[in-house]
């Protein structure tokens, strides 16, 4: 999110400085590699060897999460064709599929509605597209510790991950509606903030169920294939929106709220108890 907010600035004032968007598409390639300075510093090693662990963090990381309500630590670690036969699996994988484009309905098209929705040039473009990712932003903190703060005070893993994927996809979909109705540029950032608000409050809270359903590397085969569906959804999304903004971007928000429904949807049927999941009897 701190990301999605200081690139518009820099990218407006890397157009203005260098005059055409060839050099600024160079300028940005070129900064990308600072993010190994970063990296190189911080990746040292795995967390069996890594030296900024503590003892009691390194068992956390290495045995698997240990479940709040009941003190078990995750030990189904099944092969991709069992993953796939679960219905939870099929709850992360459809929650991701809906939810990712909404993200992305931003991030691709954000810079376009304002050009053609208000005329908008490059300057104006840098000045409004960061204020969606505050939103973006607490939003991300909200949803943790949220989820935190409801299992600390009792609640059960399921009831907590559930809450909060719902508001999550409550506040999307009031905010998309009502940014349908935006009369100005400020107004529709604002909305918009508020929708990306909801978004990280949600996808958090998505984005670790796979390691309440499993451990060791089926976490990362869901996590893989959960990506996969996100990132096709999000291919069709690029293919549907200029079919359905030739006259406003209205249906596209509209849609927006759809998909925030359908992945509310998706984890309350397909992930009817979130819990360490077992094998299935033979």
């Amino acid at each position: 999110a701190i990301g999605g907010i200081v690139s518009a600035p820099i990218i407006g004032i890397l157009f203005v400085f260098l005059g055409s968007w060839q050099a600024t598409f160079i300028a940005i390639g070129l900064l990308g590699f600072l993010w190994l300075v970063p990296w190189l510093l911080v990746y040292k090693s795995g967390p069996d060897t890594h030296p900024w662990l503590s003892e009691e963090e390194r068992q956390y990381i290495i045995t698997g999460q240990r479940n709040q309500d009941t003190n078990e630590v995750a030990t189904y670690a099944p092969d991709s064709k069992e993953i796939l036969s679960r219905k939870e699996s099929w709850g992360v994988i459809m929650a991701s599929f809906f939810l990712d484009p909404i993200w992305w309905l931003f991030i691709g098209w954000l810079p376009l509605y304002l050009n053609e929705t208000y005329g908008f040039g490059v300057e104006e473009i840098a000045i409004y597209a960061w204020i969606p990712y505050v939103g973006a932003m607490f939003g991300a903190w909200f949803g943790g510790l949220l989820a935190q703060n409801r299992i600390k005070a009792g609640w059960t893993v399921n009831k907590t991950r559930k809450s909060v994927i719902t508001l999550g996809g409550l506040i999307m979909l009031v905010f998309l509606l009502l940014t349908t109705q935006a009369a100005t540029p400020f107004v529709a950032v604002m909305l918009m903030a508020a929708i990306l608000f909801g978004f990280q409050t949600a996808v958090g809270n998505i984005q670790t169920l796979p390691s309440d359903f499993y451990s060791g590397k089926s976490v990362g085969s869901l996590a893989g294939f959960a990506g996969t569906a996100a990132k096709l959804a999000v291919v069709g999304l690029n293919f549907l929106i200029p079919i359905i903004t030739v006259n406003s971007y209205v249906p596209a928000f509209i849609v927006g709220a759809g998909l925030a429904i359908m992945t509310v949807v998706s984890v309350l049927i397909l992930c009817p108890d979130i819990k360490p999941l077992k094998p299935k009897s033979t």
